[in-house]
């Protein structure tokens, strides 16, 4: 998550040369093209991108999307392009489709609720005097033209478009991304941008985790309880309820963009938000009563009212992750035993294992009269004879994708610990073949917050799009890492046009975030935040700090902002009364910052042969004996990194059940008492003027300290500091402060 923006660097380095080549994956990039295309012959020219260019429609059914695409370029050149439906001219984007526009190889596909190989998807580029975008259908139009926002340069406040000719595909059908809306509250304005970046990297599907044990965020229009007792988690916003008019609008704004939404509604576990409201109805010894012919009447109702929204996909997920405890053990699993069998089975369900076999065909059976495919995460029972009715999400980090495949499953390959060299095929452990039922792959984002959404993952996206659109791509090599952080810019700039820069003065100090979930950030003292805007000009910031979405009533930003508070802000560009692009976001707390020593020497590795870190709590080294110690200055983190954290995994030898020393002076101009406040991970001896003062022999994570009050010499003070280090972390900290907490400014630290 990065809150610190530069100015947009070029997409293209001035002096980049444009030279004609059929790029093979392997070879070094010479285009911005995110995902690589499969075909890629670049020209030795380019199209100049003018205000009389214009978007020249040849098919009514683009005209929403030859909107999306002016308003993007606007937003990037802030030239407003013309949309017409009449011949091209030299300097137009024209945008067609084509139906034979055909892919070089087979896909695996859905198509009217079933699964097949296809050559349909694809599109091609061909940029001269003029950009030409023809795709299969209206999806594929919308992958073209990312791929020309992408390669569109901008040169002292000029554009074009490189000439070349481009041929392109998706090489899976499923190539998507879950967000996680059950746990912590994600607005409309978040998914937006989530989607806006999804389209920039051809990321075809957003998962919409609508609800969890905290909380339920989908409308419904039968069950008006839902979503009016929800929590939250990881010290975020509980979720809210959108409308229904707001997921209609989010339905239109995604397939606009070539993305479609998929719904995923978790049954029968992490079901706690729709049981609490519902308990007669959804709720169960454990999960969902998956005996109850209740529970599956209102399934029913909420599915068919999801699908009324979410017709442009054909996918539905059903959740089934974690959910395996209380299965048949509702009061209505007797009578449910005798009168229901497993598909292809003549005898009567035995136990709760088969009752959920039972659960997961009716659902797949109602979500097929709605005319979805049905999803499950893998937890739920591997029955060969579902195989036909579930497409299994396969993502635990161990190796079981492949047995899945050997039993006749369609999956989809759902990273969790990642391999350097990763793709759609080989994660998770499991290496599949190209001949595999494999439906693609997406990612998963649990937990996180709307700012970790849209000013991170969101724009990150391409990491894991670009090795299933292309499984064999380069994407580890330098020159893609370059493109990659020239895109994220793009993707940046366009899905979230306010950019924030934050700084602290005054003696203020900016600190890495505590939880990556929340996406906060630490300050001490004063903070200064900046906003500005690129493009398109002529438009108001207007922001909030108090976690409102901003309106045209909120306030305007006319000056750099100055805070000494915790506070959350949020900011975005109106063109009038209208929004352009999402919000920006940003939660930032106050943190006391007096006091913190950051100025050391350190000692060590110290060990001794077959003791563990905590048998080493004992052994006196040679700083605790007064002899020869090889002491060397503290290496200090780098900004936004927490300056007084001492690290000492940052200096080589240090590692587990080991000992490390740390020490300085503090000068006081007389005698006074204080507070010294330490912690370490893990074990701790605190001296100080020679004498031990704290000890504490314990497996423990960083705190902010354990307070222990010590009498100021006047002159120069010492305090040594031993860590003993058990497992995992190696970072200690210390504070002084005066008997009431305040700082003392007549003190000097030193390191010796």
């Amino acid at each position: 998550m990065q809150h610190s923006f530069k100015n947009l660097a070029l997409i293209l380095a001035a002096g980049l040369a444009l030279v004609a080549s059929n790029l093979p994956v392997s070879a070094a990039l010479n285009h911005t093209i995110l995902p690589q295309p499969k075909s890629i012959t670049m020209g030795t020219g380019a199209m100049p991108l003018t205000a009389q260019s214009r978007i020249v429609v040849l098919d009514p059914r683009l005209e929403t999307h030859a909107a999306v695409l002016q308003e993007e370029i606007w937003m990037l050149t802030n030239m407003k392009l013309a949309k017409v439906n009449e011949g091209p001219k030299a300097g137009d984007i024209v945008l067609k489709i084509n139906p034979r526009v055909r892919a070089g190889e087979d896909i695996f596909a859905t198509r009217d609720m079933g699964l097949i190989k296809t050559r349909d998807m694809a599109h091609t580029i061909s940029v001269t005097d003029m950009a030409v975008v023809e795709g299969w259908d209206f999806r594929a139009v919308c992958e073209g033209t990312a791929s020309i926002m992408l390669s569109i340069i901008e040169e002292q406040g000029k554009y074009r478009i490189p000439q070349m000719t481009v041929k392109d595909w998706p090489h899976a059908d499923f190539n998507g991304t879950m967000v996680d809306c059950g746990r912590q509250w994600m607005p409309l304005d978040a998914l937006k941008v989530l989607v806006n970046c999804c389209r920039r990297y051809k990321v075809r599907q957003v998962i919409l985790h609508v609800g969890d044990d905290q909380g339920y965020s989908m409308p419904s229009k039968a069950f008006l309880k839902l979503g009016t007792q929800n929590g939250a988690c990881c010290e975020g916003v509980p979720p809210k309820l959108w409308t229904w008019e707001e997921m209609v609008e989010l339905e239109a704004y995604a397939t606009a963009r070539g993305v479609t939404i998929v719904p995923e509604l978790e049954t029968p576990g992490h079901h706690q938000a729709m049981a609490r409201p519902y308990r007669d109805l959804f709720n169960g010894p454990g999960c969902m009563d998956m005996a109850s012919e209740e529970l599956y009447r209102g399934l029913d109702t909420v599915i068919a009212e999801m699908c009324s929204i979410f017709k442009s996909t054909p996918y539905f997920s059903i959740g089934c992750d974690e959910a395996n405890n209380g299965t048949g053990a509702g009061p209505w699993a007797e009578i449910y035993k005798r009168r229901h069998a497993i598909p292809n089975d003549a005898q009567s369900v035995r136990n709760g294992h088969e009752i959920y076999i039972v659960h997961m065909k009716r659902m797949a059976d109602i979500l097929r009269k709605y005319g979805k495919l049905t999803l499950a995460y893998e937890n739920f029972p591997d029955d060969a004879r579902l195989k036909d009715d579930i497409i299994a999400m396969i993502w635990y980090p161990h190796s079981v994708a492949h047995e899945y495949q050997k039993r006749g499953w369609t999956t989809i390959t759902m990273p969790w610990n990642e391999e350097p060299d990763w793709n759609m095929y080989k994660c998770n452990g499991s290496m599949l073949k190209r001949t595999d039922r494999v439906l693609g792959a997406a990612s998963l984002m649990w937990q996180m917050s709307a700012i970790c959404v849209t000013q991170g993952w969101g724009q990150n996206v391409v990491h894991r799009s670009e090795r299933t659109w292309g499984p064999d791509n380069v994407n580890l090599t330098p020159e893609y890492k370059i493109l990659k952080e020239k895109s994220r810019e793009r993707a940046d700039r366009l899905a979230v046009p306010v950019k924030m820069a934050m700084d602290g003065v005054d003696g203020g100090v900016v600190i890495r975030a505590q939880n990556f979930l929340t996406g906060r950030w630490l300050y001490g003292g004063k903070l200064k935040v900046t906003l500005s805007v690129a493009n398109p000009t002529g438009g108001k910031i207007h922001y909030t700090t108090d976690d409102s979405e901003p309106t045209t009533a909120s306030p305007v930003y006319t000056q750099p902002l100055m805070f000494n508070k915790t506070f959350m802000l949020n900011s975005a560009l109106f063109i009038g009364e209208r929004q352009v692009g999402g919000a920006s976001r940003a939660k930032y707390d106050w943190t006391d910052i007096e006091g913190w020593i950051s100025d050391w020497k350190i000692a060590g590795p110290y060990k001794a042969e077959g003791k563990q870190g905590k048998d080493l709590f004992d052994v006196e080294f040679a700083p605790e004996t007064n002899e020869q110690v090889n002491w060397v200055a503290f290496k200090k983190p780098e900004p936004p990194d927490v300056p007084w954290n001492v690290n000492f995994g940052t200096h080589p030898g240090f590692g587990e059940h080991m000992v490390g020393y740390f020490r300085c002076q503090i000068y006081s101009p007389k005698a006074q008492p204080a507070r010294l406040y330490t912690t370490t991970n893990d074990g701790e001896k605190t001296f100080f003027n020679g004498k031990l003062i704290r000890s504490a022999n314990a497996k423990r994570s960083l705190t902010d300290g354990h307070k222990t009050d010590i009498q100021l010499n006047e002159g120069w003070n010492q305090l040594l500091i031993k860590q003993v280090n058990w497992t995992g972390g190696w970072t200690a900290k210390a504070r002084i402060l005066s008997p009431n907490n305040t700082k003392m400014d007549d003190l000097k630290i030193k390191a010796e």
